[in-house]
């Protein structure tokens, strides 16, 4: 009797490790040919339909588009930390004049 609860509590312990986790995606996912894509001049239209709708059009700074990306592999991916890439597309009467690539801050590996 004794051994079977000590086979059960064992079992429930090593399964319990055992909990999947998925992938945490949140943004806008750019691979870097679709981020090459865009080149000055380009309308909005144009770029919206290369990147998609950008993920933050702030009222304040409406010619300033702003893709964001952020990635928490799952528990089962090999280890590595997250990943996370921020592009702003800067745009004046309406046509692309900048793309740039910053730094996320305030992002943490994990």
């Amino acid at each position: 009797m004794r051994l079977n609860v000590s086979a059960l509590l064992l079992a429930a312990l090593t399964l319990s490790a055992c909990v999947y986790r998925p992938d945490i995606k949140q943004g806008n996912f750019l691979k870097p040919e679709m981020i090459e894509q865009v080149k000055p001049g380009m309308t909005e239209a144009q770029v919206r339909f290369v990147l998609g709708p950008p993920m933050i059009r702030d009222p304040f700074h409406p010619e300033r588009w702003d893709y964001v990306y952020y990635n928490v592999p799952s528990s089962l991916a090999p280890v590595q930390g997250a990943s996370h890439e921020h592009v702003v597309v800067h745009f004046k009467d309406g046509k692309v004049v900048s793309i740039e690539k910053l730094p996320m801050t305030g992002a943490t590996d994990g």
